[in-house]
């Protein structure tokens, strides 16, 4: 697929930026912020918002006495002159975290955190909901984009590592300036690790270039997480940035499903990537896209190996249980060439490409370029790519290395 949102994803780039500079250098930005804040001189360990009954004025953060917004708390956080040795955590009430409430979009986090939200499982109507769009400028002056061409809710960017949990994250109202302009409710650049999360939570489906989560040379982790895009779910892709970024500039997907439903819905394609990602998931359903998986991004800058791609049994020793069905085109999509795709243990399109009426794979089987079907495509250009499917060994035995009881004593003379 090279579908035109592909090329408007990541505009006319040219050059690099080290995004170091960009962060803590003297460049312009347009990310929420609540007006000059004074940095805590007591080590920060935790912050209160509440959206109903906080105040960015007279409130202090504590529990108690919290701020009103998450746009405060994260200002705060990011000029505390000291954090506590277990690091700070914010605690961010139920309730509609958005513009009329005083928040100033995208929230950046720049230094590590917790956020833990409030009542998710509820729906954002009840639940921690941030929702909001801004103009993204540190992605587009990291990848020279123009000016008013990315927008998002909600960013991490180096050298901050934040855990999410129990948090809606997206847009219940977009308004983007031009066709050209692009959305994602998350963007990563540092790393983030959420649990119990939605992200594009709110946004209508019938709104183009509107997305679920952009990892830009960043690191994310979802365990139980809920991914919403109308044109992709997660996209992953190297970009110029600094290295000293936690991340080693490579971006990486880890999907996990520890407890409650753990799902990416997208119109076009669920994971997206420009071949350079590192993805992992386990116990996935990809769900509603043209495509669950595919690595037709243009890079931005040249990558010369291949990411790992373990949907089961690969690398990454995922255990598979991914849910491979429904897709509109095709499950996994290979362009490029010397791409590996590990997918063992997965359930597939029943009686598609060799899988039986329970969509299982009872005999491994290698795809190569040329596949073609509703299960694995691997265009003819893609010489060197191959996705595995089928049942994962079953393991061996360790022989034991100790004797198997305790030997019986020598008799001795009386």
């Amino acid at each position: 697929m090279r579908s035109v949102w592909l090329s408007r994803l990541f505009f006319a780039v040219v050059g690099a930026t080290a995004i170091a500079g960009i962060i803590t250098g003297t460049a312009c930005t347009r990310w929420g912020q609540p007006g000059p804040i004074v940095p805590t001189l007591a080590p920060l360990s935790s912050i209160y918002v509440d959206p109903i009954n906080g105040s960015d004025t007279s409130g202090s953060g504590s529990v108690t006495n919290p701020y009103k917004t998450m746009t405060k708390a994260v200002a705060v956080l990011n000029a505390a002159k000291s954090i506590g040795q277990s690091g700070v955590t914010i605690f961010l009430a139920g309730g509609n975290y958005d513009a009329a409430n005083g928040e100033k979009f995208p929230i950046v986090v720049s230094r590590s955190a917790s956020i833990m939200g409030t009542n998710y499982g509820t729906g954002p109507a009840t639940g921690t909901f941030v929702n909001g769009v801004g103009q993204d400028t540190i992605f587009e002056r990291v990848v020279h984009a123009p000016e008013r061409s990315a927008y998002a809710t909600f960013e991490v960017v180096p050298p901050a590592s934040v855990t999410l949990s129990g948090v809606y994250v997206g847009a219940s109202k977009i308004e983007l300036p031009s066709s050209r302009a692009v959305y994602s409710s998350v963007d990563v650049i540092g790393t983030l690790s959420a649990s119990d999360s939605s992200f594009g939570a709110g946004i209508k489906s019938e709104l183009r270039n509107v997305n679920g989560v952009l990892v830009a040379s960043g690191s994310l982790t979802c365990g139980s997480c809920q991914i919403r895009g109308n044109d992709f779910g997660i996209g992953a892709l190297t970009v110029p940035i600094a290295t000293a970024s936690p991340s080693s500039g490579v971006p990486s997907i880890t999907l996990t499903h520890p407890n409650s439903d753990s799902t990416i819905v997208a119109k076009v394609v669920d994971i997206v990537t420009d071949g350079s990602a590192n993805v992992t998931a386990s116990g996935e359903a990809f769900e509603k896209a043209d495509y669950a998986f595919e690595d037709s991004l243009a890079p931005i800058v040249p990558v010369a190996t291949r990411g790992a791609i373990d949907f089961g049994g690969g690398a990454a020793s995922s255990p598979g249980a991914n849910d491979f069905i429904g897709a509109r085109v095709t499950e996994i999509s290979i362009g490029r060439r010397f791409e590996t795709v590990s997918a063992l243990d997965d359930t597939w399109n029943p009686s598609q490409q060799h899988a039986n009426r329970s969509g299982l794979y009872t005999r491994k089987k290698i795809f190569g370029s040329g596949a073609s079907g509703k299960n694995v495509t691997i265009h003819s250009g893609a010489s060197g790519s191959t996705v595995t499917v089928g049942p994962a060994p079953v393991p061996t035995p360790t022989p034991s290395t100790s004797p198997s009881g305790s030997p019986a004593p020598t008799p001795t003379a009386t």
